[in-house]
């Protein structure tokens, strides 16, 4: 509902999923993801940041197997910024 910590994609539990349509075909490189940093969370923790995590490419967003472009690990106590290169 709004940009402040906690409120931006929450998932409920311990997995989720997303879908990210383009308009066009890409073949990327990199994949970057964002948490917020520990010294901005309210509660000192950044426990909601993403740990593990896998990107798959799609060819339609129904497509129920898609190509790995790879498994990562986000690091908590790296920066909040983190970038991963494909994998394939």
């Amino acid at each position: 509902p709004d940009m402040y910590p906690g409120n931006c994609w929450a998932f409920r539990g311990s997995q989720g999923y997303l879908v990210v349509r383009l308009s066009m075909k890409i073949y990327p490189t990199a994949f970057t993801l964002e948490h917020i940093p520990k010294t901005l969370s309210p509660t000192g923790n950044i426990t909601s940041a993403p740990r593990n995590f896998s990107v798959y490419g799609l060819d339609h967003e129904y497509e129920e197997e898609g190509e790995l472009l790879g498994q990562y690990v986000y690091d908590q106590e790296g920066e909040p910024l983190q970038m991963f290169p494909v994998m394939v």
